[in-house]
């Protein structure tokens, strides 16, 4: 309380002082229940946002995490469904032939494939095949029927084995038989030469866990997974059992690399969050904090009531009926997916104390402005009370002592009506901060152009990489032409399109070419120059095949393929077509390093011409013109066979017609 030092008597609170502590109390009042509002409001926006990143999030993640065991259970679908036809289809006495194009008696008592199959021979077939070891137990009896099956078994994994392990994702892709039969292909390694001579497989964990006893459902299974200290790698494995009428022939199996999920599930987690994935019996897969001792339990490691947090996640996730979804503890939200195949499950923790500091923060910064416009509002209010009430009051109780000692004349010369307009400055302040935001939105709109303009950029870079990517994929590299993947994906399609168009009778023709001697052409000039004639003669083909429907290809090796098609054809056309393409490649001329000599070319070609229909296929066309390759290539090279059929277009029909020529 202030005193009034002439009278002595309490002074009275200015009016002024009145105003701005009454305002100021009813302000700060309003504020906090402000903030207060907005914070319950703020936390509900970003629990319902959180909610739905997470579930983006970890639905994504499902999706990407399960398709590396959705593609291995396809394998194995594809895989029995080979296996299960050739059983079925291949004459007995045939497969049991095959027997001995691949295993050979060891003196150890047992059977094992020919060293061939692991370090590279070129089969009957034309190509290049390496990679995959075989055993069979020196106990076993070869009868007529294990004999077929092992042969069967062996030429599907030397079909399948090394386009799966290829990709970097495979270790190895092997096949068993319950007779104590296993043939894989393990990267780098024999592994079946290796072996002792009294293995027994059908007791292996790896074989076991798939056999009767052990999986009545007669399902693909998947073992525990587990860290491999000597490769440092994580990984698990798959197997599939393959049941003819009843009886258990084979089991398919593939270990299949985990460091990438792992990675993944460790490192790659929204901010401020953790990932953790177990199985459904509860076996801990991925755990940051807990990873080294996952690792020493090598897959085995169980939640148990030694961690209650983990514990209480566990059973809030393995209740749910959903495969992925969002659920949540007294202390986070938990974002959850089920892993196909294995049967697990990835959660992201998210800390519902990092919404509540969010919210505090949101909620914080809507005080600290609610707060400055309170104080500019007291500055207003502050100016407007000193010049529209004080300061008038002041002049007037000023003008009225005069007043009451000079009179009326007192007013005269008053500057009361004349007293400043603070409203034009403070208008003019207006417009120099209005003019400040202005300049300011701006250079912000500039910059946002700036950055348009690098994403555009960065995009476009990005998609032109793509397509590079895409063509590499499809392209034989050396040759410029399409490779066999493109082969046996564009050549099925065009046969089903040429089948399609039952109106006009359409002839598809197959022609595989392959280069006389290139063997030779290697040893005598070196490898550069059998390089330079592979890309001379993928250009002389990709000239002389421009027209609409021509495809071109390099199957592998000095192997190529045309595929054309055509609504007339016959004979003396295919003769004309033969000669031409034979005499487009005597023409090419090759560079080699001897002085004045000219590397010389001639192919052996196999044509095959079907009539178009919805029983041909590329297995049956091929085998025509492979046919005849083999032909032209026994009646002396550098020459052409030419298979026209009419008819069924497989061959086999009883209206079919075949007409053989040969073209030198």
């Amino acid at each position: 309380m202030t005193v009034d030092k002439a009278t002595g008597v309490p002074a009275r609170t200015s009016l002024r002082t009145q105003i701005i502590v009454r305002g100021a109390l009813r302000s700060l009042v309003i504020a906090a229940l402000l903030c207060l509002a907005s914070y319950y409001h703020v936390a509900g926006m970003l629990e319902d946002g959180v909610v739905e990143q997470l579930e983006q999030f970890i639905a994504e993640r499902g999706r990407r995490d399960s398709e590396p065991f959705l593609q291995t259970e396809r394998h194995h679908r594809a895989v029995e469904q080979a296996l299960l036809e050739q059983l079925q289809s291949v004459p007995l006495a045939t497969g049991a032939a095959l027997f001995d194009d691949y295993f050979e008696p060891w003196p150890d008592g047992t059977w094992r494939t020919r060293t061939g199959w692991y370090e590279g021979q070129l089969f009957k077939d034309g190509l290049q095949h390496r990679g995959f070891t075989g055993f069979i137990g020196r106990d076993v009896e070869l009868t007529p029927q294990l004999r077929h099956r092992a042969a069967l078994i062996a030429a599907l994994l030397d079909w399948y084995g090394s386009a799966w392990t290829s990709t970097g994702q495979y270790i190895n892709y092997f096949v068993s038989a319950p007779e104590n039969l296993l043939v894989g292909e393990f990267i780098g390694v024999p592994y079946l030469h290796q072996v002792p001579a009294d293995s027994y497989f059908p007791d292996e964990i790896f074989v076991a866990r798939a056999n009767e006893t052990q999986n009545p459902q007669r399902q693909a299974v998947w073992t525990h997974f587990y860290f491999d200290a000597t490769a440092k790698m994580w990984m698990l494995s798959s197997l599939k059992p393959v049941y003819l009428q009843d009886r258990l022939v084979a089991t398919l199996g593939q270990d299949i690399l985990l460091d990438d999920f792992m990675q993944r599930t460790l490192k790659d987690a929204l901010d401020g969050t953790e990932n953790i994935a177990f199985s459904a019996d509860g076996s801990l897969i991925a755990y940051e904090p807990l990873l080294a001792e996952i690792q020493a339990a090598g897959g085995t490691l169980k939640i148990d009531g030694d961690q209650p947090q983990l514990q209480g996640i566990f059973a809030a996730v393995a209740g749910q009926q959903r495969r992925s979804g969002v659920t949540e503890t007294d202390e986070a939200f938990l974002a959850y997916t089920r892993i196909d195949g294995p049967d697990w499950y990835l959660v992201n923790i998210y800390p519902k104390q990092l919404l509540q500091d969010k919210a505090v923060a949101a909620a914080t910064i809507i005080l600290g402005i609610a707060l400055l416009g309170l104080l500019s509002e007291f500055a207003v209010l502050w100016l407007l009370i000193e010049q529209y009430v004080l300061a008038p009051l002041r002049r007037f109780i000023r003008v009225t002592e005069k007043v009451g000692e000079e009179g009326l004349s007192a007013l005269q010369g008053s500057e009361l009506p004349r007293r400043p307009d603070e409203f034009g400055r403070l208008a003019s302040r207006f417009r120099e901060t209005a003019s400040e935001l202005e300049a300011s939105r701006q250079a912000l709109l500039a910059v946002n152009r700036d950055l348009d303009a690098q994403v555009a950029a960065r995009t476009e870079a990005l998609t032109q990489a793509n397509q590079r990517l895409a063509t590499l994929a499809i392209t034989d590299e050396l040759s410029g032409l399409h490779n066999r993947r493109q082969f046996q994906q564009v050549v099925p399609q065009e046969l089903a399109r040429l089948a399609r168009l039952q109106s006009t009778p359409l002839w598809a023709t197959l022609a595989i070419l392959d280069i006389d001697h290139f063997k030779q052409i290697n040893d005598r000039y070196g490898h550069a120059v059998g390089d330079q004639a592979i890309r001379q003669l993928g250009a002389c083909l990709a000239a002389l095949h421009r027209r609409a429907g021509d495809h071109c290809f390099r199957l592998g090796g000095e192997e190529f393929a045309l595929f054309t098609s055509a609504e007339q054809v016959d004979g003396d056309k295919l003769q004309a077509f033969a000669t031409h393409l034979l005499e487009a490649v005597r023409s090419l001329a090759i560079e080699v390093s001897q002085p004045e000599q000219t590397g010389r070319l001639s192919v052996s070609v196999g044509i095959a011409c079907v009539q178009a229909n919805t029983e041909l296929s590329l297995e049956s066309l091929y085998k025509l013109a492979d046919d005849a390759l083999y032909l032209a290539k026994q009646s002396g090279r550098d020459q052409a066979r030419i298979v026209l059929l009419s008819g069924s277009g497989s061959g086999s029909g009883e209206q079919a017609t075949t007409l053989e020529l040969g073209v030198h």
